[in-house]
């Protein structure tokens, strides 16, 4: 059997209770690590403790004091002691050990300095402490505070000579395996210079100076995916420069103005070369302002669910219409629209107001009368401008046949151009047509007289 004594819960222990590291009581919290048979000890113990003047003694200072039936659980125990006088300053302590209740003392190996000089806190403050005084141990052994014999909090050290200071910080269910690592609640921090924190964070090895923060109680976890990234997963919604005001609720982002800047809530986005992007909501107006450097795109690469939708209507500061690039040279299979007047012809306009379920989802539609098309008949003549709109209709199972369909009329519009065209192309010709009719008929109006 053979145990090994901390030096910070030696160092420690002595020293809890005392107001002044320079004055050692004789009694003192007594802590250390037990091993029996190369494993943590476990159950109860008898250990014999004598004062030496140092390291290599050979006769103690004063009688031994044995401590019956110690609890040891997992190789650790605390237990009171009391000398007859109190240590010296610089004095050290031997230990002898058998199991409760019987047999022969063992003589453990080595010596454990009672150190002053490197003392931590006591419980009574830290006024008067020597320079240097500190809670930590003094060799590479993780520093473990526990409380109520459950862990709280570790601090572990890396033997990595490229990073300085290469320990990591834990706290309750979490775990930091790299240096500078720090992890809490549940977070796994597995790269040197990251943060994992909430109930679901990791940053795997390899992504330093990543922070994760899984705040959900995800069932897979939320994984960094590169070095230098900064990753939050809150269910709640992220709120910054938060004030009390916290509107509108179930957000998922929500930013606010700057405390000490003006009211409006401002987000700037910058290129590299110093392009910008500009958008923030008016405190006085209430409007979103959207500006950039050199205008504002929005592009719809995949379908039409990722196109800009407005409910309601929408406004312009000027009259025109909107911009399209319209190109020769980026157009092929160019042919005129013929037959213009007979295509109008098949399309319906309609006046109608939109149902009450479907008000109810869009609650900004009003109860009013509307001009449009419907959708299904204006495939029929223009199917291309016919399109699913990625809603269903109200309270119905969502499938093909009841997905909303929505319309582009702007190929009317060009039609009516053509239209118009041929109208004025008829026009000309029955102008024409009128001009020699009169001519005939001043003719015979001429010969009758």
């Amino acid at each position: 059997m053979n145990a090994s004594i901390r030096r910070l819960a030696l160092a420690a222990g002595i020293l809890f209770g005392f107001a002044s590291p320079l004055v050692l009581a004789a009694g003192f919290t007594y802590h250390g690590n037990l091993s029996d048979g190369g494993a943590p000890a476990e159950g109860r113990y008898d250990l014999r403790v004598s004062l030496y003047a140092d390291e290599h003694a050979v006769a103690p200072l004063g009688d031994a004091v044995t401590l019956y039936g110690v609890d040891v659980h997992e190789g650790r125990f605390s237990t009171e002691i009391a000398f007859a006088a109190a240590p010296p300053q610089d004095g050290w302590i031997g230990v002898a050990v058998r199991k409760a209740g019987g047999g022969d003392f063992v003589e453990l190996g080595g010596r454990s300095e009672i150190a002053a000089a490197d003392a931590c806190w006591s419980t009574t403050g830290n006024a008067g402490l020597a320079a240097g005084s500190f809670i930590g141990t003094l060799d590479d052994k993780p520093l473990i505070m526990r409380v109520n014999n459950q862990f709280g909090a570790g601090i572990k050290t890396y033997n990595n000579p490229a990073v300085s200071i290469p320990v990591s910080f834990e706290v309750g269910q979490a775990t930091a395996s790299a240096a500078r690592a720090v992890a809490f609640n549940r977070g796994l921090a597995d790269a040197v210079d990251s943060f994992a924190g909430g109930y679901s964070a990791q940053v795997d090895a390899g992504h330093d100076r990543s922070f994760v923060w899984g705040g959900t109680n995800r069932v897979d976890r939320l994984h960094s995916t590169a070095a230098d990234q900064f990753d939050v997963w809150a269910d709640g919604g992220v709120i910054i420069n938060s004030s009390a005001l916290h509107f509108p609720t179930g957000d998922d982002l929500v930013v606010y103005p700057r405390g000490n800047g003006d009211a409006d809530a401002d987000v700037t986005l910058v290129s590299r070369n110093g392009n910008y992007g500009r958008m923030y909501i008016s405190d006085t107006s209430a409007n979103l302002n959207i500006s950039a450097t050199n205008g504002v795109h929005i592009s719809n690469p995949v379908s039409i669910e990722d196109s800009l939708k407005v409910d309601g209507a929408a406004s312009k500061s000027t009259a025109g219409a909107w911009q399209a690039n319209s190109d020769g040279r980026i157009k092929q299979d160019i042919a005129p629209i013929d037959d213009a007047l007979d295509t109008l012809a098949k399309v319906h306009p309609v006046t109608f107001r939109y149902t009450d379920a479907y008000r109810a989802m869009h609650p900004e539609v009003a109860d009013q009368r509307y001009y449009n098309v419907i959708a299904q008949q204006f495939a029929e003549v223009f199917p291309d401008a016919v399109t699913k709109s990625g809603e269903y209709l109200p309270g119905a199972t969502k499938g093909a046949d009841n997905e909303i369909l929505q319309v582009d009329t702007y190929p009317a519009q060009i039609v009516t151009i053509a239209a118009v065209q041929e109208l004025a192309q008829k026009n000309a010709a029955l102008e024409a047509t009128v001009q020699r009719l009169m001519a005939r008929i001043a003719k015979l109006e001429a010969k009758g007289k």
